[in-house]
């Protein structure tokens, strides 16, 4: 009925990790208030960090491994290489965890202690990584077998592709390659040409191509084959070993892992409280919330770009309050808010209301919001109703909260009033909080004059005939039915008879309500007047007063630290200049002399301008970027021409013998200003560039990035490494499909400040990085 669920739902979605969002949502209220203090300072204590600017958790590969921890508690098991992996991932991020609570401890104490489980892994994902590599291989390093295996694998597929390249060879005037077949390597053999004798294992699609293994590779192909045994086998004995080292310490990755998973749903906690803009209330005896709001209904006015009406709430001096007021007045609202925010207080959840709100914390809640009837158990609404008030006086007690919405509706209203004020005379006296909604008008005088009850209302605009949504304290509101039948356009005649048909006792409350309402408008809105009329008094006093006395003080302080300081600045200039000037004369202007003079000059020039006050200077006319313009390039600091401007706003300008493309942004035409120059813009997609000298090998990352974005990038990174001057580039592109590299070479090749580009060796990162030669 409060809509928990759903609000769990919205603090998962800030979760980094599967197991923190299970965590999230398995939430549930605690009722010790040292449980609650615990969670509620845990969560307090990340927001403040994010405040201080420590906002860069390390969550990032996370994985749940609790089924690949069962598998090897089993024993027998073996885990893939990839699986392995990522409890590997997942143990490094504790141990990237473990050490970010470490430097963060002074501002993290509270959650440093508590994520005391996160355990040291750095020597075992250092050995998984060692072992294992990142696409699940085994390294040829994991054991002396698996390496001589797999250097026999090569040296008998080399010595099998020599010898069909023979046969290759003599097979004229055909386009012939090796290729593989049941894994074994076979040779495609025109049924019209050549003559091999061999074993056939498969033929083309229309039957011209037979591919055979000749005969004098057929030993050769076998010992291949038991080479791959020989290293499927070993590579399994590996897997196993690692199954069983993980088994004899999987309570410590257990341990961690839900130490990881608990500060992700802590971590979650706080970031969905700040995007609520939510506070840690008091824990007290007295339910108080100011300028509380209902979260998840915040969020919907938000999409359609309407603001919430904060609830005030005070219990301070009753035990129950009876809310009154128009219908869709925001009664059922208010009865919701407070449910919700209950139970976020008390699963430690940051509640979104004032911080000097205080609530005490309730062992039971008991509601009624909403229609329950049931047809399949011959139930009626009024029923339903009966049986949650029976269970709130069943519940009644210190640390209940009973909220009952449309209290003893949908019957007569005599007995209805009647049972009504029996029940909330008993939930009062066994000192239950109780907040109930209703438009029995017995009830309003009743809970005027019974001690531990009292009156409030949703105001309602008697003048638009619009309800306010806000909660007035003290005072029954009326119904205003009537009034709202009339915004929604029923008939004048219709209204005026039902004024006529209602019972002169109701109409003399309803008329005493509105005017009661409307005088505590009239007073409050002289109050208000009041109040911002002393305060803009007040402010223009001080601001006065203050005014006055900084003139007094700094006026003499000033003229005489002006005048000082042009004199002595006058003074040191004609010195300086004097100096120069005799310098010049004893050197007889030699070319050495005249530098230094110009430096001393412009040193000079420098000074007087830092010490002279800046004054605004008239804005230049500017225009767009034109083919033949001499431009300056803010990003590399220098002077170039314009060639061309391309139609995604990208522009090439020619520096020197090079080419650099830029966007028309980055350019301004020659004559105005000279800007000093900014840092290089990095790549896009935030790969980066590692710069350095004429002898280092500068690097481009563009994993991850499409086509096009790959190529923008390696346009900039060729012309930052062109002015780098550094001979060589090395583009990281990943293995993959192949698709990504092919562009990236067939770019390079029509560049025209690339000389040449081959693919990286042994050692370079192979198929998966390309190494350009600049001109």
């Amino acid at each position: 009925m409060l809509e928990f669920d759903k609000l769990l739902e919205r603090v998962a979605a800030e979760t980094r990790s599967s197991g923190g969002g299970r965590r999230v949502r398995a939430l549930l209220p605690e009722v010790e208030p040292a449980a609650v203090e615990r969670r509620q300072g845990l969560v307090a204590e990340i927001a403040s960090a994010h405040d201080a600017g420590i906002g860069s958790w390390p969550f990032d590969d996370i994985h749940d491994i609790r089924p690949l921890l069962r598998v090897a508690e089993r024993g027998g098991a073996c885990l893939s290489g990839l699986e392995l992996r990522q409890v590997a991932a997942t143990m490094q991020a504790a141990t990237r965890m473990r050490r970010f609570l470490e430097r963060n401890a002074e501002a993290l104490a509270r959650v440093r202690e508590h994520a005391n489980a996160l355990g040291e892994h750095a020597d075992l994902v250092r050995e998984i990584h060692a072992t294992i590599l990142e696409s699940g291989e085994v390294a040829d390093e994991a054991s002396p077998a698996l390496r001589k295996t797999r250097r026999g694998l090569v040296t008998q597929r080399q010595s099998i592709l020599r010898r069909l390249e023979k046969h290759l060879g003599a097979q004229r005037g055909t386009d012939a390659y090796v290729t593989v077949r049941a894994e074994r390597y076979v040779i495609p053999v025109r049924t019209d040409a050549g003559d091999v004798r061999g074993i056939v294992h498969d033929r083309s699609g229309s039957g011209a191509t037979l591919f055979v293994e000749p005969f004098d590779v057929v030993d050769a192909n076998n010992e291949l084959q038991a080479l791959r045994n020989a290293e499927e086998r070993e590579v399994r004995r590996i897997l196993e070993a690692w199954t069983r080292r993980l088994a004899a310490e999987v309570e410590e990755i257990r341990r961690s892992l839900e130490a990881l998973e608990e500060l992700d749903a802590l971590h979650a906690a706080a970031r969905a409280g700040a995007s609520m803009r939510a506070a840690r209330p008091q824990i007290g005896s007295t339910l108080r919330l100011r300028q509380a709001r209902h979260p998840l209904l915040e969020m919907q006015l938000q999409e359609l770009q309407q603001q919430i009406v904060p609830l005030d709430l005070d219990l301070s001096d009753v035990r129950a309050l009876v809310i009154t007021g128009p219908n869709t007045g925001g009664k059922t609202v208010a009865l919701k808010t407070l449910g919700l925010l209950v139970l976020m207080h008390q699963a430690g959840l940051p509640v979104p209301a004032h911080v000097d709100s205080e609530l005490p914390l309730f062992s039971r809640i008991v509601t009624d919001i909403g229609d329950e009837q049931s047809i399949e158990a011959a139930e009626s609404t009024f029923s339903s109703h009966l049986r949650h008030v029976r269970t709130a006086l069943g519940e009644a007690r210190p640390g209940t909260l009973a909220l009952l919405d449309e209290f003893m509706a949908g019957t007569d209203p005599e007995d209805g009033a009647a049972l009504a004020k029996v029940v909330l005379r008993r939930l009062v006296r066994q000192q239950a909080t109780t907040l109930v909604t209703t438009h029995l008008g017995e009830l309003k005088l009743f809970a005027h004059a019974e001690p531990g009850l009292a009156n409030a209302s949703m105001l309602f605009d008697s003048d638009s005939r619009q309800p306010l949504f806000r909660l007035q304290a003290g005072v029954p509101g009326s119904s205003n039915a009537l009034a709202t039948a009339e915004r929604l356009g029923f008939d004048p005649t219709l209204l005026e008879e039902a004024r006529g048909e209602r019972g002169n006792e109701s109409g003399r409350v309803e008329s005493i309500l509105q005017a009661l309402e409307q005088e505590r408008r009239r007073l409050a809105e002289a109050r208000r007047s009041a109040e911002s009329e002393q305060r803009e008094a007040e402010r223009l006093r001080e601001e006065n007063a203050v005014a006055h006395a900084e003139l007094s003080k700094r006026r003499d302080t000033v003229l005489r630290d002006a005048r000082r300081e042009l004199a002595e600045l006058v003074s040191d200039a004609r010195a300086r200049v004097e100096r120069t000037i005799r310098a010049l004369r004893e050197s007889q202007a030699s070319r050495q002399a005249i530098r230094e003079a110009r430096a001393e000059l412009e040193s000079l020039g420098t000074e007087l301008q830092a010490m002279t006050p800046a004054l605004p200077a008239a804005e230049a006319p500017t225009r767009a970027a034109q083919p033949g313009d001499t431009v300056w390039i803010r990003a590399l600091g220098r002077e170039g021409t314009l060639e061309s401007v391309l139609s995604d706003g990208r522009a090439r300008v020619r520096y020197g013998s090079a080419e650099v493309m830029v966007h028309v942004r980055d350019l301004e035409v020659r004559g105005r200003a000279e800007p000093a120059p900014a840092a290089p813009k990095a790549p896009p997609g935030g790969h980066e560039v590692i710069a350095g000298d004429a002898d280092t090998l500068l690097e481009l990352d563009v994993r991850g990035l499409d086509r096009q974005e790959a190529l923008a990038a390696v346009d900039q990174f060729l012309d930052r490494a062109l002015l780098e001057g550094s001979p060589l580039a090395r583009i990281v592109h990943g293995k993959g499909t192949g698709v990504l590299r092919q562009a990236i070479q067939k770019h390079l090749a029509s560049h025209p400040n690339v000389a040449e580009f081959r693919l990286g060796e042994h050692g370079e990162g192979g198929s998966g990085v390309t190494i350009a030669k600049l001109r």
